[in-house]
């Protein structure tokens, strides 16, 4: 079976990292917008999608820290 997409190229570490903090930052920012169109339940749960991203960032900012002091 031949294999129209090439095999995407290997990542570092940090390089991954650092993608995934940036995907965050951007999940945050869609998530706060659109917590704030909301109102009552929905919203309440919608900032609580904006906390878990918060805090997946903290984990993945903790670890690039990591890197860097190695």
């Amino acid at each position: 079976m031949l294999k129209i997409t090439p095999d995407p190229p290997d990542k570092s570490l940090e390089e991954s990292l650092a993608h995934a903090s940036g995907l965050l930052r951007s999940a945050h920012a869609s998530a706060c917008e659109s917590a704030e169109n909301l109102i009552g339940v929905k919203r309440d749960l919608a900032f609580s999608v904006v906390y878990l991203i918060d805090m997946a960032k903290a984990v993945i900012d903790r670890s690039l820290d990591q890197i860097d002091i190695r």
